[in-house]
């Protein structure tokens, strides 16, 4: 990783942070005292990344991870203070954050003071502020990468979080750095997106701006052909500026960046922009350092294939352990179920890290972590290791690459479950006869409203959380989203195919996904979806769709995983 002498962590934070705790901590006893609203906590919690869960009195912070890069002793202090102060799990986000969840209030400051200790903060993981820069996490060692973006990633997130209106803005500002047009990171569904691109011995980067997720999807439009790499931050700090200047504060619900550029036009965003950038230009802010990826030097490692007659080490290769472009290294990946560690296995992970590979831990966007630059000689090593703390399950790609949002489980926006959902249609597909081998890495993501925190708009299935009445009661059911992809010029949203109650979603996934399986188009899904398998399954989704009265089935008025029937009484806009 990038280092500098006087960043604790992988990156330098931004000053004023023993501040920003001193003033949580005085407000937390002001709160406590009556001397301050909820509401005015509320106005300088959430743009720390700090948010009240549905469980009253508890919150939830989210810890900012540039490109998801975490460090052996950042693990073990998130690890220690989830069991101190909070409920023992830490959970992966689709932006490669971490979370820490269910605190009590009296717990956010000294969580904050130890997780400051090792460099890490929340500052920006919520409210209307540029929020954590995703990057591929194969950046470095994937083959096919113009060249590594993490020391753009961390120098992006320095850059962008000095400066105080990083957290005054309209809403969110999200990016997103790609090593390549195949765009692992979404760079072209984010507010701006950069795709590393090498032209004549230059490295630079193809710049996209308005892409996102959520209410009224949109796929980015093209900003820059190319342009050098020491000019992407004037060129993001233009468009922040822009977006500050001419986005909507009077609606939250227009307030994007996407939303202003579909009011002007992109070209007419454009003008805005170029003016912004040259002013920048004739008075330049200071610019970062970009420090060089020194954590792994590639010297050639021996080349071992084992030999070991096991088959659960055999199945554990198969499905974990993914080829690196360096010859004699293997990346080991560790399936999340749920995008959840327990705070004891975090910790022993720490040391597994500390002695294979990089000695650095990677989050993914589909919620799972990796481990790079493992050498294949190690692997029956590290298997063992993994496999002694149950961290080395041999899980099909398929069920590995599930993501899903936290949803009614914690989430005040949640409508559905959609952590429950998802672990009954891995329960579904594990029951059925289906080859899911045959499945490859098809994108299933769940998200438990319109919202997009599981990235359902780019998933070739999403599923999105809705509420319906059947007589007097509500039922929950989601929205079947089919055909979503990313890909420089290629992407593409899901299309909404049905509405389906909730109870039937894992069976309606498990015959759809038979007829694809069964079908000459395996395992292309594109192939099949236009070839007759959008049609099949708005036919599927026809027989999966009635929802019985109380009195014949209540389950259907139960949301997965819940105890009390169905109800939006807790979903408020509130964080």
């Amino acid at each position: 990783m990038p280092t500098d002498p006087s960043a604790k962590g992988t990156y330098r934070l931004p000053d004023g942070i023993e501040d920003d705790l001193k003033k949580i901590q005085l407000m937390v006893g002001q709160v406590a005292d009556g001397t301050l609203s909820a509401e005015g906590f509320r106005a300088f919690r959430v743009p720390m990344g700090i948010y009240e869960q549905r469980e009253r009195e508890k919150f939830m912070l989210r810890v900012r991870l540039p490109g998801g890069v975490l460090l052996p002793p950042q693990m073990r202090i998130l690890a220690s203070v989830s069991e101190q102060y909070g409920n023992g799990v830490l959970h992966v986000t689709t932006r490669q954050d971490i979370q820490v969840h269910r605190m009590p209030m009296e717990s956010i400051h000294p969580a904050l003071v130890a997780l400051l200790e090792e460099g890490l903060t929340t500052k920006g993981g919520g409210g209307n502020t540029v929020r954590n820069i995703t990057a591929c996490p194969f950046a470095g060692v994937c083959s096919r990468e113009a060249f590594d973006v993490t020391p753009y990633v961390i120098s992006m997130t320095e850059f962008l979080l000095a400066n105080p209106l990083s957290y005054q803005l309209p809403r969110k500002y999200k990016l997103a750095f790609s090593g390549c047009g195949c765009d692992c990171a979404g760079a072209t569904v984010n507010d701006l997106g950069l795709i590393a691109k090498n032209r004549d011995g230059v490295c630079g980067f193809t710049v996209y701006v308005g892409g996102g997720m959520g209410a009224r999807s949109r796929v980015a439009g093209l900003l820059e052909e190319f342009v050098p790499a020491e000019e992407i931050y004037l060129i993001a700090e233009a468009v922040k500026r822009v977006f500050d200047q001419h986005g909507d504060r009077k609606n939250r619900h227009k307030a994007r960046l996407r939303f202003l550029i579909e009011k002007i036009g992109l070209e007419a965003f454009r003008k805005l922009y170029e003016e912004e950038l040259a002013e920048l230009r004739e008075s330049p802010p200071a610019l970062p350092h970009v420090r060089a990826n020194t954590r792994a030097t590639y010297t050639p490692a021996v080349r071992r294939l084992s030999r070991s007659s096991d088959p659960d080490f055999c199945r554990w290769s198969q499905f974990s352990v993914l080829d690196q472009r360096h010859p004699g290294y293997k990346i080991v990946v560790l399936p999340l179920p749920l995008g959840d560690m327990d705070a004891e296995s975090l910790r022993s992970l720490a040391d597994v890290v500390n002695a294979h590979g990089e000695g650095v831990l990677r989050t993914t966007q589909s919620q799972n972590v990796i481990i790079r630059w493992v050498k294949e000689a190690e692997l029956e090593e590290i298997y063992a290791r993994l496999s002694s703390l149950g961290l080395a399950r041999s899980v099909p790609p398929v069920l590995r690459e599930i993501a899903a949002c936290t949803g009614a489980s914690t989430c005040r926006l949640g409508i559905c479950q959609s952590r429950g959902l998802a672990k009954a249609i891995v329960d579904e597909l594990c029951q059925s006869d289906l080859d899911l081998d045959k499945l490859e890495e098809l994108k299933i993501h769940i998200n438990g409203c319109p919202n997009a925190c599981g990235r359902g708009p780019i998933a070739q299935i999403g599923f999105f959380g809705a509420a319906r009445h059947r007589g007097e009661r509500l039922v929950p059911h989601y929205a079947v989203c089919l055909g979503g992809r990313v890909g420089e010029g290629k992407t593409q949203l899901a299309e909404k195919a049905a509405v389906i109650p909730a109870r039937n979603v894992p069976a309606f996934l498990r015959d759809f996904l038979e007829e694809f399986v069964q079908s000459p188009f395996c395992p292309d899904f594109e192939a099949f979806l236009d070839s007759g398998g959008r049609k099949r399954a708005g036919e599927i989704a026809t027989e999966y769709k009635k929802v019985p009265s109380f009195d014949e089935e209540q389950s259907f008025y139960f949301d997965w995983n819940a105890e009390e029937p169905f109800s939006l009484a807790d979903t408020r806009a509130g964080k």
